[in-house]
């Protein structure tokens, strides 16, 4: 396994600064599944010996044997090339090997095949905190940054202002970080990374858990950069920012590249596969019922609700575990006060669910109460035949879509 950083001070404009050859990476699942290592060898102990897990979830099923694991490749076979001063729109659906490819770029894990060369001083944000010491001040989390980034202390210094100034929250820059909500920590780690003066910016959907105001002001950095020679690779659902801001655009498909093409044509290659004609992030593939019925029911709810946002597969966190929800849709001021990675943390308003053969009522009925203890307004339970049964928060309150239809048209 290799992955090599050359750090090289003096670029020549166009050159190759990122290569990725080969580039995968397999997990292997099934292995460790408790959070203290403790339970994971009392767990194994007691499966070994035919007994009952006392570790295991209620709604697990055969807990006294142990469990197969298996291999998953998040990323298989990935080759690119990005030049200095491009920047690039990474795109594809939830799972698809987004964040596991700038991880591996950003060598916080290995790859299993493969090398990834960088050119040039790299700084990353790829989640929420990432970086940041929490016990540690703002301030004093501004200057570890720097100086990680190899900068010295009166290079940190002449920046600091405009760093405090952009991210808005001077008056909490000697606070530890542990304190600081969710988007006060992506404010100070973007103004950290877009200030620190790297060659190489690597971005994931981190911008999501800020308010429309300050993404749109990452946004306008983000532009501003284009012709100072800065490197950015850029993770994004929306393909409108991708076509704005980028030059280029690659799409990742279940860990494998299956658009590499300027910015343009690849952001309408990802929404036409998503058949939402840029409405929503859409997956699925065609030819079959479940994708009939999920691009109608996005399509409806893009036009009926055209100010929020229609999502596919959605994984949501509750009490019990992470639940999907087939398609969805969320007001603006909602998803603007989400953390969205690994899951969602709280419910869109609208989750619709396709009837599943082996999921009994009971079950679907638990499922819907987590949901709606997580936010939802309103669970949709959708038939085959594109009838759907809407299931209110409040059986009082009054229906999102006022004129909604009791059955979709499918075909």
């Amino acid at each position: 396994m290799n992955n090599e950083l050359l750090t090289i001070s003096n670029h020549e404009p166009g050159e190759c600064v990122i290569r990725a050859e080969g580039l995968s990476k397999k997990y292997r699942l099934g292995v460790i599944t408790r959070k203290m290592l403790v339970d994971q060898i009392e767990s194994y102990v007691s499966r070994k010996l035919g007994k009952t897990d006392p570790n295991s979830r209620i709604h697990e099923q055969n807990t006294d044997t142990l469990p197969e694991p298996y291999d998953f490749w998040a990323l298989k076979n990935i080759c690119f090339e990005v030049h200095r001063g491009d920047i690039v729109g990474i795109m594809g659906r939830n799972g698809s090997g987004k964040s596991t490819l700038l991880k591996l770029l950003s060598r916080i894990t290995a790859p299993t095949e493969g090398k990834a060369y960088l050119k040039g001083r790299v700084a990353s944000l790829l989640e929420v905190g990432t970086g940041f010491h929490q016990e540690l001040t703002g301030r004093e989390n501004v200057y570890l940054n720097g100086s990680i980034l190899g900068l010295k202390k009166k290079e940190i210094d002449d920046r600091y202002d405009q760093i405090v100034s952009f991210a808005e929250i001077e008056k909490f820059m000697d606070t530890p970080v542990k304190r600081y909500s969710s988007g006060m920590r992506v404010r100070l780690a973007f103004s950290v990374a877009a200030h620190l003066d790297p060659e190489i910016l690597i971005l994931d959907e981190v911008l999501a858990v800020g308010d429309a105001a300050f993404q749109e002001k990452c946004l306008e950095k983000i532009e501003a950069t284009k012709n100072s020679g800065v490197t950015i690779l850029f993770v994004s659902h929306a393909a409108e920012s991708v076509k704005q801001l980028c030059n280029r655009a690659i799409v990742l498909q279940q860990g494998r590249v299956v658009c590499d093409a300027p910015a343009l044509e690849a952001a309408d290659f990802y929404t036409e596969g998503l058949h939402l004609h840029g409405a929503t992030h859409f997956s699925g593939g065609t030819g079959s019922r479940r994708s009939e019925m999920v691009g109608a029911i996005s399509s409806f709810l893009a036009r009926s609700l055209p100010s929020g946002h229609v999502l596919v597969d959605v994984p949501i966190e509750t009490g019990d575990g992470v639940r999907i929800a087939d398609v969805a849709w969320i007001s603006e001021a909602r998803r603007s006060t989400l953390c969205r990675l690994p899951a969602y943390s709280g419910a869109p308003e609208i989750c619709v669910h396709l009837v599943k053969n082996n999921l009994c009522e009971k079950e679907q009925i638990r499922i819907n109460g987590k949901l709606f203890k997580m936010g939802a307004k309103e669970n949709w339970i959708c038939s085959p035949d594109g009838r759907i049964d809407i299931r209110k928060f409040h059986s009082k309150a009054s229906l999102i879509i006022r004129d909604m239809p009791s059955q979709l048209n499918i075909d």
